[in-house]
This record gives C-alpha cells, structure tokens and sequence, in this order.
C-alpha cells in the first residue's frame, strides 16, 4: 500500500512597506484554490489587499498603487511558486 503524508508548510508572504510600515500579505500559493480563483476581478483583488492594509492606509491609496501592489504580488507569487496563479 502505498502511503503519503502531507506535511504542513509555513505561509509564503509578500512584504509590502507603505510609508513606515509594513505588512505581510500572502502569497497566491499560499491560498487556497478556490479562494484564489475568486480572485478575478480587479474588485475582488482590493478587497483582498485590503485585509492585510489598514483602513488608514488602504484610503490613501489610488487605483494605480494597487495595480503596482498586484504586479509585485504577482511576480513574488510567480517567483515562489514556479508558474503564474491559477495555472495547472
């Protein structure tokens, strides 16, 4: 009989610094798949930056820095994972 046991992995995180702070946010392989599909909107993909950006912060930012934050989240998620999110 053939046997695998799953061993649990620490959380891979994207460091975002605005201003003088800092934030962890996980990394698309750290989620869980179905999760991560339903991140196909540009909406949906604030809302999700968002639970790791506080409100004080997370106002002061413009449409464009969150499509600056989506690219570094993509690319470090890219870089960890060996492929793009969502990809088989």
């Amino acid at each position: 009989m053939a046997e695998f046991t799953l061993k649990p992995r620490e959380e891979e995180t994207l460091k975002l610094t605005i201003g003088d702070e800092s934030f962890q946010i996980p990394l698309g392989n750290s989620l869980n798949p179905e999760y991560l599909a339903s991140l196909d909107t540009k909406e949906k993909t604030i809302e999700f930056f968002n639970q790791y950006i506080p409100k004080k912060i997370a106002k002061t930012l413009r449409y464009i820095d969150y499509d600056d934050i989506t690219q570094a989240w993509l690319d470090a998620t890219q870089k960890s994972y060996g492929g793009n999110p969502g990809e088989s």
